[in-house]
């Protein structure tokens, strides 16, 4: 877990001013609710995500610090992303397994991730952080603390989608690096893991004599076209569906980054 960085001394007779969001006047709710929407997720009990967002440096009676959510946010994230890679890679042992996943939670993707949902302007802190100027660990923490907070409205079925999507490119590059290039497979454990759906491979087209055939093949998640292939077996053109699958996932979820910069 990344460490954190103390606030600036501030002096005695003037007390910490925290601001809460973009502007110090941000009411609070309003804060919560668009957070929420980013997260695709609506707490049962907004206080917990409030208490999410409270840096300890601006921490009081009435707002404790978002550090024990984070504590339990860095047990459930290493829980999720251990369980995917479980199933994802079965002839990988422990040690492989630990540093994949030391790869793929690592301060930098959810560093990116905090960014992404904007929480540099969401988060609460005092005076002693410069909201432009934000450590990369106060970032990954905070992601840890709404990762904590989730768990705690609603359990392991609303952290765990936000987590697998939160971190989807990195489990990409990871198990595109790591595998044999089985694309179909590869696209397989994605869609599963994240959305528990399958995907479906059908002939769209059929062409050459017996002994040159070439296949295209389009493959679908949820009756919905992801990609499409061309090969001289089925099998190798159902990989490439899947490999321009993953490509096109990939381009979008860059292509959602970028407009929310």
């Amino acid at each position: 877990m990344a460490r954190k960085r103390r606030a600036a001394e501030r002096p005695p007779e003037q007390p910490a001013t925290p601001s809460f969001g973009a502007h110090a006047s941000a009411a609070t709710g309003d804060v919560v609710d668009d957070l929420s929407r980013r997260l695709g997720y609506t707490f049962r009990d907004p206080g917990l995500l409030e208490r999410a967002l409270t840096h300890a440096s601006c921490k009081d009676a009435d707002h404790p610090s978002n550090e024990r959510l984070e504590f339990l946010g860095d047990a459930v994230l290493g829980l999720v992303v251990a369980h995917f890679l479980y199933s994802a890679f079965p002839d990988l042992d422990e040690g492989p397994l630990t540093r994949v996943r030391s790869a793929v939670v690592s301060a930098q993707s959810l560093t990116q991730l905090a960014l992404e949902l904007g929480l540099d302007r969401a988060l609460r802190t005092g005076r002693g952080l410069k909201r432009d100027e934000l450590p990369p660990s106060v970032l990954a923490n905070a992601v840890e603390a709404v990762i904590g907070a989730m768990f705690l409205d609603g359990g392991l079925p609303a952290a765990r989608p936000f987590i697998l999507w939160g971190l989807e490119r990195a489990l990409e590059d990871e198990l595109v690096a790591r595998s044999e290039r089985n694309w179909k497979s590869l696209l397989q454990e994605l869609t599963q893991q994240a959305d528990r759906l399958t995907p479906t491979y059908e002939v769209a087209q059929e062409s050459g004599p017996d002994h040159q055939k070439e296949f295209v093949i389009v493959v679908r998640v949820d009756g919905l076209e992801r990609g499409r292939g061309a090969g001289s077996s089925k099998k190798a053109a159902e990989q490439a569906a899947a490999r321009d699958a993953l490509e096109r996932l990939a381009a979008a979820r860059r292509a959602r980054a970028a407009g929310e910069d």
